[in-house]
């Protein structure tokens, strides 16, 4: 299951021993840890963990339903509506192009059919609108939490939403977040249990290890 973003804030108060068990955080230190558990999420877009972004121009009005790892520039100031696909053809990531360097469709094919998948985990879809668009210059920014199998919005969490990427190791999210919070707090208040556990978590978002379509394609190389 995905946890909510209070629930990693909280559970990371707790790991820095600033909440006792049961307690909450203030309205201000929630948001703090809000904040930078949605600047983690960016941080990762943009250090390319979740793989490279491959910037795709849209000038004509209308809808539209770009690969994973695409960047949706809609030049035109007419509606565009951009809908993260629920299925990708397997020719997509098996035809190499350089922007696609982060997966290749080894998938067991959905349902049977071996044309389509579901997106690659940690997948990014992102849509950036022009300034006088309807949508006001609207930035949306999408990761694919094959976990759960659902895209989540990371750039406009709020408390009450599920946390991106959580349901893989909950304790493991919170640490990481905990140790992002020690600049407020101080590097001694976390635990050595803590620092592991985070260190776990980002090894294994990175590595997919534990996924076999990534140890079969390494493998291969």
């Amino acid at each position: 299951m995905a946890y909510s973003v209070r629930d990693v804030c909280t559970t990371a108060y707790r790991k820095l021993g600033v909440l006792r068990s049961g307690g909450i955080p203030s309205a201000g230190d929630a948001e703090d840890a809000r904040l930078s558990l949605q600047s983690w999420y960016a941080e990762c877009i943009d250090s390319g963990t979740f793989g490279r972004v491959w910037n795709i121009p849209v000038s004509q009005t209308g809808s539209v339903t770009p690969y994973p790892n695409q960047h949706v520039n809609v030049l035109t100031d007419d509606a565009v509506t951009v809908t993260p696909p629920a299925t990708v053809a397997y020719d997509y990531w098996n035809t190499w192009m350089p922007g696609r360097d982060y997966g290749w469709g080894l998938n067991v094919p959905l349902g049977g059919d071996t044309g389509y998948n579901v997106p690659r985990d940690k997948s990014v879809v992102m849509v950036t609108y022009q300034e006088s668009a309807p949508d006001a210059a609207q930035r949306l920014v999408y990761v694919y939490d094959g976990t759960i199998q659902r895209w989540m919005r990371v750039d406009t969490l709020t408390l009450d939403n599920e946390a991106p990427l959580s349901a893989r190791g909950f304790d493991g999210l919170a640490s990481l977040l905990a140790i992002r919070l020690t600049d407020q707090f101080g590097e001694e208040l976390l635990g050595a249990a803590s620092v592991k556990a985070a260190n776990r978590y980002k090894l294994a978002l990175v590595t997919n290890y534990g996924n076999a379509e990534d140890y079969e394609y390494a493998r291969s190389l």
